[in-house]
This record gives structure tokens, sequence and C-alpha cells, in this order.
């Protein structure tokens, strides 16, 4: 009787993980430490105002509301 509940339940716990369920015991996502990438998370990206090269914003030089890539090109700006 208990082998039969045993096997269906965990029979059943497969096929909700086979389809994509989450167990919250079971897939907790760990966040990753200081000075590690996410990779996969998207990052916006701002075009240099003075030689349009691409950078993400968390690389830009921001000057009177204008991106930068170097400090060349902000001193190009100026």
């Amino acid at each position: 009787m208990w082998l039969k509940v045993l096997i269906f339940a965990i029979a059943g716990v497969a096929i909700y993980r086979f389809f994509g369920g989450k167990i919250p015991l079971l897939d907790r996502e760990e966040k990753p430490k200081e000075g590690e990438h996410d990779f996969g998370k998207v990052e916006t990206t701002s075009e240099c105002a003075t030689c349009g090269t691409y950078m993400t914003e968390n690389d830009a030089l921001i000057y009177q509301k204008k991106a930068y890539c170097s400090t060349e090109c902000l001193e190009k700006a100026k």
C-alpha cells in the first residue's frame, strides 16, 4: 500500500519537473557573488555621442545627458 503511494508520488514529481515545474526546496536560485557576471542578463547599451561606438551604460561616461565611451571622446566634445 505505502509502496504504491511512494511510487505514484515519485512519478508525479518527475512528471511535474519534466514539464517545467519548480519545487521551492529543490530549485533555489543562487544569487551571484559580488564581482561575478550574470550571463544571459540583458544590459542596456548606449552609443557614444562622438565616435558612435556602442557600450553598456555601466561603462559609459555621462556628461550633460550624453554618453561617451572614453575620456578622449569626452574631451573632443568639449
